[in-house]
């Protein structure tokens, strides 16, 4: 047991301290690995006994504690391999600890804690490391001074951190067989320098995301000659692209999110001939992608998005090679060209935010592998083509055009599809049945369009749905109850997005690079494929809490939400509705609803905007609708509701009057109407309703007196014996009030007169 020269428990499920399981006991062993498990507490003081470790990882736990208080790193002297990273140590800044490892070559103290010693600041190591990896640690502000006396360096990883000032051009001038540098996410500033003299080793630099700024150095394929992958994305580049600066070699270039201007230099394929991927985006380039003789046959993930070019897309945009082309949010105009179907191998197509006009090609379809279509806010028009359902596309982004037809071609045996956008445009006709077979569409927008008919019974059917837009259609009768099945997808139906949304880091280049010197890794290479490079971000705008808000990564992964207003639905509201506890939005408003509220409204405990404004609907508020503590908007205003409304307090001690009005018997604060009393009125209001109510008794009395004299009048007119005794009865009534005024009236008088004279 003793002689076992190599002992792993990397990769486990293992938690709590470190066990003894006669580990320690193995004095010999050369390699020993407990990567990625749950270990925590102090490093075992016992390794100290393993005087001929050679390789040495403890990376991916939690181990903790001051590294440079264990004595067992002045004992492992034959030390060579050394990974401590993604734990919670405390790593001195002078890395004095390792001062008995004259055969270390390669360290990782990444993802840990620097601390500042000053004791031995200016030591000078015995090791000559080739691989140093100190990437994303807490309170890393400087660079360690042993650097300056390491010339051996092949891996650099410095990623993450809080670094500034100018990059570190002596690094490379010190370490000329240096081959990769990650010094992404810091705060570098000023120009990128190059090295005095040419390095004809180095093949990856990432300076992503600092604050670079200046011009991108014209003579860089003379410094580097080598060079394979090249990220500068993220900093304030500006200036023009040069041309000539990249060597035949490159393969990756990012220059995106900068200031660079001008156009794109013609010679740019032309000189980097093994150029497979190149990213443009986020600057404020012209003019033309390519020169009409140039053809990157071997271009793979092309990226022009957020710039200002123009005029019709050019015809070697559309390479045979093409993966990816992420053209949207340029000024390109015309037609989509008919030779797209030559792109067989392109998976991702975005030309969204344009203005392309004229048809969908039909060519389209001879893009059997493509999964994402995004051609938005561009002026096309006619039809979908019918045979798009037969593509495995996974989302699909047409909205705001000027599309028309019915959705019954479209709606048909896309199984995969996650995501179908097609708001903002002239489709009519009904909701197709066949909606029911996009078993794994997550987000239904169908906005602003001239949809009629009733909301189909088979969109109960999708129990992935978490996003559903019918609002601005002509849809009408009652909402169905089944809808309450909606909203409740399980998050793991959306981690398949996780897959391709990926930072630039992430490219397999620069993975390879750097995991030839992680052995810990050796068995994951083959899992790296070109979807790292794959980073498609499902978007999806939704009206919520009165503003319009575009969803993505992981905040959509969360949002759910139904959006039916402004349609023409009757009908009451199910209370099976009120069963959606996951939903973040629901929008019933401009309708025809009538009936009360749903008590079981109470239940949205995750709502956070509830529309039920403009409708018929009649009753109380329910008094339980003060339990929904994530209520951010509430409206129920122009309704027929009735009675008090919910007390001000808790959320709803944050909605003013706006919320219930045009409800004339709701009663209480923030309303004006205090409960127990009529609906009060203004001053006009009064005078008005008062001068109403006269004209209206005037109008009814005389209305009425009229009708019963023309009642009256027809009678007698018809019927001669009724006639015969109608007049015998006024002759009789006026010789009754003769004797009656003559014997009351006149003759007491008369007497009365008489006795006065006499």
């Amino acid at each position: 047991m003793t002689s076992l020269k190599v002992f792993s428990i990397a990769f486990g499920s293992n938690n709590g301290t470190l066990p003894n399981q006669g580990w320690c006991e193995l004095k010999h062993t050369e390699e020993l690995d407990f990567t990625v498990n749950n270990f925590e507490g102090a490093l075992p003081s016992c390794l100290g006994n393993m005087t001929s470790l050679r390789w040495l990882s403890f990376s991916g736990n939690y181990f903790m504690g001051n590294i440079a208080s264990h004595s067992i790193w002045r004992r492992l002297t034959s030390l060579e391999y050394l990974d401590i990273a993604d734990n919670q140590f405390d790593v001195p800044l002078s890395f004095s600890q390792f001062s008995n490892q004259t055969k270390l070559i390669s360290l990782d103290v990444g993802y840990n804690t620097i601390i500042t010693d000053t004791e031995f600041q200016n030591w000078i190591p015995n090791f000559q490391l080739e691989f140093f990896g100190i990437g994303e640690c807490i309170s890393l502000h400087k660079f360690p001074s042993f650097l300056h006396y390491q010339y051996d360096l092949r891996i650099l990883v410095i990623y993450a951190n809080q670094l500034a000032g100018n990059f570190p051009t002596w690094l490379l001038e010190n370490n000329t067989r240096l081959a990769a540098i990650y010094g992404d996410d810091n705060a570098f500033n000023g120009p990128f320098k190059l090295p005095l003299n040419r390095h004809l080793h180095l093949e990856t630099i990432d300076v992503s995301n600092n604050k670079l700024n200046g011009y991108i150095p014209a003579n860089m394929s003379l410094a580097f000659p080598k060079l394979t992958f090249l990220n500068m994305s993220k900093n304030n580049l500006e200036g023009p692209i040069p041309s000539k600066f990249c060597g035949i070699h490159l393969e990756f270039l990012d220059l995106s999110v900068n200031i660079l201007s001008g156009g794109v230099p013609s010679d740019l394929a032309i000189g980097s001939p093994q150029l497979f991927y190149l990213r443009l985006s986020n600057n404020k380039l012209k003019g033309k992608i390519f020169s009409e003789e140039v053809r990157p046959h071997i271009l793979s993930f092309l990226y022009l998005n957020d710039n200002n070019f123009e005029g019709p897309l050019p015809s070697n945009i559309f390479l045979r090679s093409l993966i990816v082309l992420d053209a949207s949010r340029n000024n390109f105009t015309g037609e989509i060209p008919r030779w797209i179907m030559d792109n067989t191998r392109l998976l991702q197509l975005d030309l969204s935010k344009n203005l392309l006009e004229g048809l969908i090609p039909v060519e389209i379809c001879n893009l059997k592998s493509i999964y994402v279509l995004a051609i938005s806010e561009n002026k096309l028009s006619g039809f979908i083509p019918s045979c798009v359902s037969s593509l495995p596309l996974e989302h699909i982004h047409l909205e705001k055009n000027q599309l028309g037809g019915e959705l019954g071609h479209v709606l048909f045996n896309l199984s995969f599809l996650i995501t179908l956008d097609l708001g903002y445009n002239n489709f009519t006709g009904n909701i197709p049945h066949t909606i029911g077979s996009l078993n794994s569409l997550n987000y239904l927008l169908l906005r602003n369009n001239q949809l009629e008919g009733q909301i189909p019974t088979q969109i109960c059917m999708l129990n992935d749905l978490s996003i559903v837009d019918l609002s601005f259609n002509k849809l009408y009768g009652p909402l169905l109850p089944c809808l309450s099945n909606l909203t409740q997808a399980k998050k793991d139906a959306h981690l398949r997005m996780a897959y391709y949304a990926t930072t630039s880091r992430d490219s397999w280049l620069a993975f390879l690079g750097w995991i030839r010197w992680k052995r810990h890794y050796y068995d994951r290479h083959g899992l790296i494929t070109t979807s790292f490079l794959m980073d498609v971000e499902t978007q999806v705008q939704f009206s919520t809490k009165r503003n319009s808000y575009t969803y993505k990564r992981s905040i959509l992964e969360y949002m759910s939400g139904i959006d039916l207003s402004s349609n023409r639905l009757t009908g009451e509201i199910p209370v099976e509705l009120g069963n959606m506890s996951n939903i973040h939005a629901l929008n019933l408003s401009q309708n025809h609803l009538i009936g009360r509220i749903p008590y079981t409204f109470s239940n949205l405990q995750e709502i956070e905007s509830l529309d039920l404004s403009y409708n018929r609907l009649n009753g109380s508020i329910p008094v339980d609708l003060l339990e929904l503590n994530s209520l951010a908007v509430f409206s129920v205003a122009y309704n027929n509701l009735s009675g008090a409304v919910p007390d001000f307090k808790a959320q709803f001690g944050t909605f003013n009057k706006s919320s219930y009005e045009g409800n004339p018997f709701l009663c209480g604060y923030p309303l004006d109407n205090k409960c127990g009393m009529s609906p009060k009125l203004s001053n006009g209001d009064e005078e008005s309703s008062e001068l109403e109510d006269i004209q209206c008794f005037y109008i009814g009395f005389v209305v009425s007196y009229g009708a019963i004299l023309l009642g009256l009048a027809a009678a007698l007119c018809f019927n001669r014996h009724w006639r015969r005794a109608w007049f015998r009865m006024i002759e009789a009534l006026m010789f009754y009030c003769y004797y009656f005024v003559l014997d009351n009236i006149v003759t007491p008088i008369k007497s009365r007169w008489c006795r006065n004279v006499g």
